[in-house]
C-alpha cells in the first residue's frame, strides 16, 4: 500500500515536473546551458584527467602498493597512514576521486564501514586548481583577503581530519582498527594471484593473444567507466542549475537568505550567484563564500552518491561532516577577518 502511494505521487510529480518544464522552456534552457558551460569549461579539464587516472590506479593494483608502504614503514598505524594518503590524494584531485577510492578500498575490506564514511567526506572536496581557476577570478580576492580565504576554506578540513584519524577518541579507535584483525584482502589477492600464477605455469594455459585482449578491454572498461561518472557530473550540474533558476526565479522567494540557501545546490552557480549578490559585502561576503566552497554543494553529494551507491554509505553523515565544515569555514573567516581585514 505504501509502495503504491509513493509510486503515485512519484508519477504525479514527473507529469507535473513535464508540463512545468514546457511553460518555463526558456529558463530551463538558459540554466542548463550554465550549467553544461561550466561543466564543459571548468570541470571536465580538471576532473577527467584525474578519474581516468585513477582508474589506471585501480586496474593496476597502485593501492595495494598504499597499503603494503604503509604497513612496512608505519606498522601499527598504516590505517592512520593510508587515510591520510587518500585525504591528500582526493584534496588534490577534487570531486569525486576520492569517493572512487574509498570505495574500492571499502570493497577490499581495507576499511570498515564507518571509518570509510567518515573519510568520504573529508577526502571529496575541493580541488586547489579548482579553487585558484574558478573560484578566485569570481570572489575578486587578493593578497591577505585571499590568503585568509584560502586557510578558512583547508584549515577546519584539516582539523577534522586529524581529530577523526589521527587522534581517535578511545572508542573509536577499536572501531576503525577492527580491519587490523581481518585477512588483508591485498595479501589474499596476491597470495591468491601467485597461486593462479603457479597453476597457470604448470598446465601452460596462458598465451600470449589471451593477455593482449585482457588488457585492451581493461583498458576500454576505463574509458567507459571514466566518462560515466564525468558525464554524470555533468547531468547533475545541469538539473541543480535548472532548479537554482527555477527556484530563483520565483519572486517570493528571492531574499538574500534564500539565494544563499540556494547557492548551496550546485557550486559553480551557487558561487558565481553568491560572488555577485550586492547584498553581501566585506567579511560576511568572506564568510558566506568560504561556507559555500566547503559545503561543496548538495549536486556534488549527489556525484559522491553516485559513485559509491553499491556501499550503501550514509549520506546524512556526509552531509553532517560537510555541514561542520562548511560552518567552521565561516566561522573562522568571520574571526580571521574582522580581526586582520
Amino acid at each position: 500500500m505504501k509502495s503504491s502511494f509513493l509510486l503515485r505521487i512519484c508519477q504525479v510529480a514527473c507529469v507535473g515536473a513535464f508540463f512545468f518544464l514546457l511553460t518555463h522552456s526558456g529558463l530551463v534552457l538558459f540554466y542548463a546551458g550554465k550549467g553544461l558551460s561550466a561543466w564543459a569549461a571548468s570541470v571536465v579539464p580538471v576532473l577527467l584527467p584525474f578519474i581516468i587516472l585513477s582508474k589506471f590506479w585501480i586496474c593496476y593494483d597502485i593501492p595495494s602498493l598504499l597499503f603494503r608502504a604503509a604497513e612496512k614503514f608505519v606498522p601499527g598505524k598504516q590505517y592512520a597512514a593510508l587515510s591520510a594518503a587518500l585525504f591528500l590524494l582526493g584534496l588534490s584531485s577534487g570531486f569525486p576521486i576520492g569517493a572512487v577510492f574509498v570505495r574500492h578500498f571499502y570493497q577490499q575490506h581495507i576499511f570498515d564501514k564507518k571509518t570509510a564514511e567518515i573519510l568520504l567526506p573529508l577526502c571529496s572536496f575541493v580541488s586547489p586548481m579548482f579553487l585558484i581557476g574558478y573560484i578566485r577570478p569570481l570572489t575578486g580576492f587578493k593578497g591577505t583577503e585571499w590568503t585568509l580565504f584560502v586557510l578558512s576554506v583547508y584549515l577546519p578540513l584539516l582539523f577534522l581530519f586529524i581529530k577523526c584519524f589521527l587522534f581517535p577518541k578511545k572508542a573509536g579507535r577499536s572501531d576503525r582498527h577492527k580491519a587490523a584483525v581481518r585477512p588483508m584482502a591485498f595479501a589474499d589477492r596476491k597470495n591468491d594471484r601467485g597461486g593462479k600464477i603457479r597453476h597457470s605455469r604448470q598446465n601452460q594455459v596462458g598465451s600470449q593473444s589471451g593477455t593482449e585482449k585482457k588488457t585492451a578491454s581493461s583498458i576500454r572498461d576505463i574509458w567507459l567507466s571514466s566518462l560515466e561518472i564525468i558525464f554524470t557530473i555533468g547531468i547533475y550540474m545541469m538539473l541543480f542549475s535548472i532548479l537554482f533558476g527555477l527556484v530563483l526565479d520565483e519572486p517570493s522567494l528571492r531574499t538574500p537568505y534564500m539565494e544563499i540557501l540556494l547557492s548551496n545546490l550546485e557550486i559553480t552557480t551557487g558561487i558565481a550567484h553568491a560572488a555577485g549578490m550586492p547584498s553581501l559585502t566585506g567579511v560576511v561576503r568572506g564568510m558566506v563564500l568560504a561556507g559555500i566552497t566547503a559545503a561543496g554543494g548538495l549536486c556534488t553529494a549527489a556525484q559522491v552518491y553516485s559513485t559509491t551507491f553499491d556501499c550503501s554509505f550514509s549520506m546524512s553523515r556526509y552531509l553532517l561532516i560537510k555541514g561542520i565544515c562548511a560552518l567552521l569555514s565561516a566561522l573562522l573567516f568571520g574571526l580571521s577577518g574582522s580581526l586582520l581585514l
